[in-house]
């Protein structure tokens, strides 16, 4: 009699404890990450709807973050750092300090297809070649959006008529006007590396920032090493910024 209650005890206790388990289990949220190689320039993937994604290195550094998208879980989490082939990431779904979710993700490199010929070869570095050639942007003229960072977006007008224009909105409602009708001048110091030195109008005071363009429509925010940049826009949080062009008037 005593045997049989002591096993039903023990199963009424890991009823108890497997309940706990599973309920810590669905309060976590998801994540998926697709393969990083040592050329991308993101780290994508999906997760629970709405939840903050941080991807740290090994030495717990954060090298870039995102937010799942409210919609389709997506995200894409713009890396500022070069990667190197059998790197570790780590890769977090964060709803709280309390409910988190991560994955550790092995860095790749990048696939090779296998040439049939030394033509075949030769036509593949030319095609390289080709691609590193395309970005051909002159001048900054249009307007930028920035990525989402908690609701808040940055967007920067160049003009050449009503000078340097930049605002900060959140949810689509104009928070603050970061910078006001100024005068710009571009400084290149190679197709992709520049530097935008600008005076708001009525002040006496120039003040530069610099930009790496990823390709003809987007570019990153980067200090004057050419190096990613966490920036803060008025009372957006600390992030790294990539803006994309949507217009170019």
């Amino acid at each position: 009699m005593k045997k049989f209650k002591f096993i039903a005890f023990i199963a009424v206790l890991a009823a108890f404890f497997l309940g706990v388990s599973l309920k810590a289990s669905a309060s976590s949220p998801s994540l998926s990450v697709n393969n990083v190689y040592t050329t991308s320039s993101s780290v994508t993937g999906t997760a629970t709807k709405g939840v903050s994604i941080i991807v740290r290195n090994s030495n717990k550094k954060t090298i870039a973050t995102s937010t799942a998208d409210s919609q389709t879980g997506k995200y894409s989490a713009d890396l500022h750092t070069n990667l190197k082939a059998n790197q570790k990431l780590y890769v977090y779904a964060r709803k709280s300090s309390t409910s988190y979710f991560y994955r550790i993700v092995t860095v790749k490199a990048p696939q090779k297809s296998t040439s049939t010929s030394s033509t075949s070869s030769a036509s593949k570095t030319t095609a390289s070649s080709n691609t590193a050639n395309k970005l051909t942007i002159n001048e900054p003229t249009g307007k930028w959006y920035s990525g989402n960072n908690n609701g808040y977006r940055v967007v920067t007008t160049f003009n050449q008529s009503t000078g340097l224009n930049q605002a900060l909105y959140k949810n689509g409602k104009l928070q603050k006007k970061l910078i006001n009708y100024a005068s710009y001048k571009v400084t290149t110091y190679s197709k992709s590396f520049w530097k935008i030195t600008y005076r708001e109008r009525g002040s006496k005071t120039y003040q530069n920032f610099y930009l790496r363009f990823t390709d003809n429509t987007h570019f990153i925010i980067v200090n004057k090493d050419n190096q990613g940049l966490k920036v803060k826009y008025g009372n957006a949080p600390l992030h790294y910024y990539k803006f994309k062009l949507v217009s170019t008037k």
